[in-house]
């Protein structure tokens, strides 16, 4: 089964600080941009099943707005653990093409 291009963003509405949660084919996901590289990261807490949509970019980390988890944007690694440690986000890799930026799914 061929995976399909999913267009997320306009690559010119990025920037840092960016932040915007999808559901693409029943996947949850949030597109994140920090020092000018973007990230496609799995969309959920894994800790405690939280959406990232109402989440901050924190330095490389974004930041799970339930319980303060801290999580890595190039590595998915959890970074920081209020209630004990969780594993880490899957990351996505994404693609531009016609001037969007997407994923494969």
């Amino acid at each position: 089964m061929s995976q399909r291009f999913h267009a997320l963003e306009q690559l010119n509405q990025l920037h840092d600080g960016y932040l915007k949660a999808f559901t693409i084919d029943g996947v949850d996901l949030v597109l994140v941009q920090q020092a000018g590289q973007p990230s496609v990261l799995e969309g959920i807490c894994p800790h405690a099943g939280h959406p990232f949509a109402n989440s901050r970019v924190r330095g490389s980390n974004i930041r799970c707005d339930m319980h303060g988890y801290l999580f890595d944007l190039t590595s998915g690694a959890c970074t920081y653990y209020t209630e004990g440690p969780c594993r880490a986000l899957r990351v996505y890799a994404w693609e531009q093409q016609d001037g969007m930026i997407g994923i494969r799914l």
